[in-house]
């Protein structure tokens, strides 16, 4: 097989934000997910904004109710057609789940002082069935056809490396949710290849819908894991032994994105730098 591509700069589209405390302005952006128009994203102050891309104007936000402790490290949007954005956020530092519902401040106000609505919440400190350490994201399943959520997967790191599944409670409505019930879990510290499933801090989770499958970055393994929506490993794409600045290897992948073409967008904290995978080889 001929060898991948050496890679270089990317074409630049638009880049906005600076350093600051203002609508627009960020400190050390943690995270950052798309509702299809428009950019989320949180930062270390724990300010969520919506952002909108092309003029990297802010359009809506709020702060995180609590953030002394340490600021939320992932978060996952989903809008299903014709009903309400809902914005799941993995409260790392309080050992819980959040998720809002977006709403607009009255007219003429600092579009970052209009609310975020909570509208559920789950989650505690510890290592029982429903509890987490330090939760780092949330995937989301949507049903099938799309209209509410079929499953969350909540990924954690703090000695208790595994991801959580939930699902809604029976009865409720779909694109409304509001309680979420842990159905089994799967994953444990470690750095093992085979089963059962070993994670070093599991640090972004995405649905492959098309695959059937969860796709996890398995950050300070160095790779990234293909599951089955049981948690059965698929397979691994690098991983301890080959950490490196080679292409193809990875060092501390913690940002992760599919294209949709059975490809991941994956940056690294330790690389400084994004590569393209194709999943399947």
């Amino acid at each position: 097989s001929k060898p991948p591509p050496a890679g270089g700069p990317l074409s630049l589209v638009t880049s906005f934000g600076e350093v600051g405390d203002s609508p627009g302005q960020f400190s050390y952006p943690r995270c950052m997910d798309t509702d299809g128009s428009q950019l989320w994203v949180i930062d270390k102050q724990a300010w969520v904004q919506r952002v909108d891309a092309k003029t990297g104007e802010c359009t809506l936000g709020w702060r995180m109710p609590e953030y002394e402790n340490g600021r939320p490290c992932g978060m996952s949007v989903f809008t299903p057609p014709g009903g309400a954005t809902r914005v799941y956020v993995a409260d790392t530092h309080y050992h819980r789940v959040m998720i809002y519902e977006p709403v607009a401040g009255p007219a003429g106000s600092d579009v970052r002082r209009s609310s975020g609505k909570l509208v559920a919440q789950f989650g505690s400190y510890g290592e029982g069935d429903g509890q987490f350490i330090f939760p780092t994201d949330v995937g989301i399943l949507p049903t099938p056809d799309g209209t509410g959520v079929a499953r969350l997967y909540v990924s954690e790191y703090g000695g208790h490396d595994r991801v959580s599944v939930y699902e809604p409670s029976p009865g409720s409505t779909p694109g409304g949710e509001t309680e979420f019930v842990f159905r089994f879990a799967f994953g444990r510290y470690g750095s093992g290849s085979g089963e059962p499933v070993e994670f070093s801090r599991p640090q972004s989770v995405e649905i492959d819908r098309a695959a059937h499958e969860v796709v996890i970055t398995d950050a300070c393994n160095h790779r990234i894991g293909r599951f089955t929506y049981e948690g059965k490993l698929v397979r691994w794409i690098g991983g301890p032994e080959q950490v490196g600045d080679g292409i193809g290897q990875m060092k501390y992948p913690y940002g992760l994105v599919l294209l949709g073409d059975g490809t991941a967008m994956v940056s690294e904290f330790g690389g400084n730098r994004a590569q393209r995978f194709e999943l399947a080889t």
